[in-house]
This record gives structure tokens, sequence and C-alpha cells, in this order.
């Protein structure tokens, strides 16, 4: 396959970039990567939103101590500049003088911002996840010199369907209908139509962003762009650090739950791939997309016209868009897959080598498809135990708090269960040609191919980034919390084996059949408790021979 004759690196030389959602988990990866594959770029502009405490400028600074940012001097940091903005307000709240220089300055815009609450209000997600990419292609539209605008989606932005291809589907909503519906009712009267608005979706969050899509489709025409959809973004598997996380959000507080012994059951199958990609393979992909986005598309002078002056498109030519636009999926189902049991056998693997410190129970994980015996393994397995921790916590005169935590995991077991107990195919053509057009010094550097994954590496990787990174806890306890494993798992096996033993003395005294197993079982292990004791006194001749059923 051919490759683009300019190398990623040399087309970012000397251009100017944006990028919303910058202090973000996947927009503080991209701002590290630009920074240190493409260190000629001439400036980042970050739309950040002021806060009660912080200025733009303060958050920038506290940003940029986080350890991904060490490697870089001074002079590469002043590189990055703040915009002061804010998502949830019409326009996203820029000022004039933002506006000009961004449209006089801008080459390429990666926008990343989005709300990644899943059951978020209707009326919020709708403004961050739809309405904001009005502004930003409106934005766009005003830059004299564009050459790509990258919007960063979600696979599951058409999840009410198995197959997913490389466009941009109808969603059978009018997202105008909706904002103008939006604007008169109230938070309460939306909060009670939103399962009706919602139809078969799971949650606000997907439809939101397929609205979002479909801003781009009728209002992006003319513009460079394409469209990113990375599924459940993880930890770093290389850049910018191995198994880099910061936030405990998607799997990455599942992990560290699983790790710790508070989360023991799941409802699904096993069977079922959890389509988890690290977070640099997805930075790897947007940037390629952009360069590829940018090369694909010779710069043409573009008449500043705003949405409200575009005229409408044809039916003809929006259904036309929806499969021109270019669609990257970046997943790992389609090439490499990673089903639930067998991510549950690694992750068991890794934390028993890589503990985390104070677990409460050795780690491990009931999977089933039956939701009745689900509820009694979290039970058994995760209430109870939180109730006798709490219970001993107060009797010492701590605050009780692992039912608490309890309650918040399940909480966020439940928000992701959809995506547990389903599965999706998306097509990766696209995305494997993109891969294919780089020189081969890029495919190194900008490597977004989810086969080169090797899942035990990365799960290692993963469970220590939670250790250090996420909980930032000391590598250098791993040997007293390996001796704590080993203890709590011996525990696990006799408090399993009291808890049958008190069933099963409950049930005998309840039933006749019970009563009659228990003295078989009984007086089977007194005949192996007699056959034992006389093999060993018995030559290895005649062990064979031993009467074994003879009383």
């Amino acid at each position: 396959m051919a490759t683009l004759q300019m190398s990623i690196s040399q087309f970012f030389n000397d251009k100017t970039v944006a990028i919303t959602g910058g202090t973000g988990f996947i927009g503080q990866c991209l701002i590290v990567k630009l920074l240190k594959s493409c260190p000629g770029v001439k400036k980042i502009y970050l739309f950040m939103r002021n806060k009660k405490s912080d200025s733009v400028e303060e958050r920038l600074e506290k940003m940029i101590k986080s350890p991904i940012f060490k490697a870089f001097d001074r002079s590469l940091l002043q590189k990055l500049v703040a915009i002061p903005c804010d998502l949830e307000k019409e326009g996203i709240g820029l000022d004039e003088g933002s506006v000009q220089l961004i449209q006089d300055e801008v080459q390429i815009f990666f926008h990343s911002a989005a709300t990644l609450r899943f059951n978020e209000h209707l009326r919020l997600a709708f403004q961050v996840n739809t309405l904001a990419v009005r502004t930003v292609i409106d934005l766009c539209r005003g830059i004299k010199n564009l050459k790509a605008l990258v919007h960063i989606s979600t696979a599951y932005a058409y999840c009410n369907q198995q197959h997913i291809g490389e466009e941009v589907y109808e969603t059978g909503q009018d997202y105008n209908k909706l904002h103008e519906s939006l604007q008169w009712m109230s938070d309460d009267m939306i909060t009670k139509l939103t399962p009706d608005i919602l139809r078969d979706r799971p949650n606000t969050y997907t439809l939101t962003k397929a609205f979002g899509e479909e801003v781009v489709v009728n209002e992006g025409a003319g513009l460079p762009l394409c469209i990113v959809r990375p599924s459940i973004v993880g930890s770093s598997y290389q850049e910018p650090l191995q198994g880099w996380c910061n936030n405990p959000n998607g799997p990455t507080g599942l992990f560290a739950a699983f790790g710790k012994g508070l989360l023991c059951s799941i409802w699904g199958s096993g069977k079922t791939c959890l389509d988890i990609i690290p977070s640099d393979l997805v930075v790897n992909g947007i940037i390629a997309a952009a360069w590829k986005t940018a090369l694909s598309n010779p710069q043409t002078q573009i008449p500043f016209l705003s949405n409200n002056q575009l005229k409408p498109l044809t039916d003809q030519v929006v259904a036309e868009r929806r499969k021109m636009i270019p669609i990257y999926h970046l997943v790992v189902g389609s090439t490499n897959p990673l089903p639930i049991e067998r991510l549950n056998s690694m992750l068991h693997k890794s934390f028993m080598v890589y503990p985390l410190d104070n677990v409460i129970r050795s780690p491990s994980l009931q999977i089933t498809e039956n939701k009745h015996l689900y509820r009694l393994l979290a039970f058994v397995y995760e209430y109870l135990p939180a109730y006798v921790f709490d219970l001993g916590l107060t009797m010492v005169g701590r605050k009780p708090m692992v039912m608490r935590l309890n309650q918040r995991i399940a909480t966020n077991v439940k928000v992701l269960q959809f995506f547990i107990s389903n599965q999706w195919n998306w097509d990766v053509t696209k995305t494997m040609h993109l891969m294919s057009q780089l020189n081969s010094s890029d495919q190194q550097s900008f490597n977004f191919d989810a086969q080169t994954i090797n899942w035990q590496t990365y799960i290692n990787r993963y469970v220590i980034g939670v250790k250090k990174y996420l909980l930032k806890e000391d590598l250098d306890s791993y040997p007293a919390q390996r001796r704590r494993l080993k203890r709590l798992h011996l525990l696990g096996y006799v408090g399993q084996g009291v808890l049958f033993l008190l069933v099963w003395r409950l049930l005998v005294s309840r039933t006749n059949i019970a009563r009659n197993l228990w003295h078989l079982v009984m007086s089977l292990g007194f005949k192996f408790f007699q056959y034992f004791q006389i093999s060993s006194s018995v030559p290895k001749s005649n062990f064979l021979r031993l009467p074994l059923w003879k009383s």
C-alpha cells in the first residue's frame, strides 16, 4: 500500500494546534505525544474552563506538574497556551479576542471535550456533546488556514445495533427539534421524558454523541474533517508512561476495586469481549487521522459562513455525507478480542504478583449469566464481608467505609452493565488502511494497530499503573502485600469451608434428604480417613489391594 509522502512529524512542523478537552485523560496524553513526537509543533492552544479557585493559567501550571510532563523542559512547555472557555454555555464561553486568535493562527483542531458521565442529565449532555460541536464547527469555518478538524466521538454512538460500519447512521430524531423543546422544558420534565427520548439506547451519553455526529454531517460541509470513534479507553500501553492512568473512569476504577477485593462478581457472559483499548493507541490514531485528513484535502480558502447562513443540505447530500466522511474505529474487538473470562484470569494473575495495599480479600471474580445467582454472590462475597469489616471499624472507633465503597462500585457496574452484557462488531477497514499509509518509522512511533497488543503484558502494566499513579501506593510494599495475600487466600478457603458447613448444617436439620446426604458424606470421610491410616503401614506393593469399601 502506497504511503503518503510527508511524515507525521514533518507535517506538524510549524503548525498551531487547538484542543478542547485538553485537561482530560485523552487530552493530556495527546498533548504529551505532540510535544514528544512532533517537537516542531509551533503552539498548542488548550480550551480550559475557569474554576472558582483557579484561573485557566493556574490550572495549566498545575497540569504540567503531572509526572507525564516531567521529561519536557520549560521552553517546550511554553508552547502550551490556555484559552478560557466553558462548553456548558452557549457559544462555549469564548470571548471575541480568543475567537480571533484561534481563527488567525490555528491549522489543526482536535475536538475531544465531552461529558463522560453516562447518565448525565440530558440538558447538560446535549449542551456539551451536541451543541458544542456546532459551536466548534462554526469556529473552524472562520479559521483562515484550517488543515484538519478531528471530531472525537465514541465507538458506542450507535450501540443500539450490533454491526457498526464506517458511516454516520440516522438517529431517528431531529436534534434541532429536541433543542427547541429543551429550551422551554424544566429539568424535572426532561428527567421524566428521558427514557422515552433514549428509546433503545442505554444512556444520555451515547445518544448525545450520536447527535454530535449528526451535527458534523449536517453542518460541517466544506470543512476538512473526520470522525474518530474510540471504544473504552484504558491506561497507556507504552506512552506517556507504561500503565499511566490518573482517574477512576471506565475500567480503571473497576480494576482497582477488583484488586482491593471489593469487586467479586459480575452479571454477564465470560465469552463477551470487553473492548478496552490503550490510551496511547487512541492518541496515535487521532494524530494520524488529522495527518491523513489534511494531506487528503488540498487547502482551499473556505469563505466564512456561520451555521445560520448556510443553506440546508438536501436529503440526498446528507445521505452521501453520512458515508463520505472519513470515520476511524479505534477498537480491539475486531482484530484482537479480549473475552471477559480471559481478562478475569489475567487480572487475577497480575494482582497476585503485583498486589495493591490493604486488600480485604484475595482478588477473584465470579462471572455468571444468572441474575439471581449474581445477586446471591454479590451479597455473600461483597456486601456481607463489607458489613462485617465496617462493624469491626466501628468497634475500634474508626469511620465505616467499605459498605459505602461497595455501593459506589455497584453503581458503576450498573452503569457499565449494558457494555458488559453486549458485544459489537465494528468495521475497521479505513482504520487499517490508514495504518498502512504510514511510513515504517511512523508505524512504530504512531502505532494504533490493536493486533500488536500483548494482553498479559498490558494488564500487568495496567495493574502496576493503578497502584502507582491512581492510588499512589508505594511499589516497595510488594513483598509485604504478597505475604498478606497468601494469608487472605488461606483465610478465604477456611471461610468458605465454615460457611459451607454452617449452611449445610442448617439444611440437615430441615430435610430428611439433606440429613441422609450429610451422614453419607461423613461416613465416606471416615472411611477415607481409615483408608489412609491403614495405607501408611501397608507396603506399596499391596497398596492397590486395600479393602476400601469393606467394613
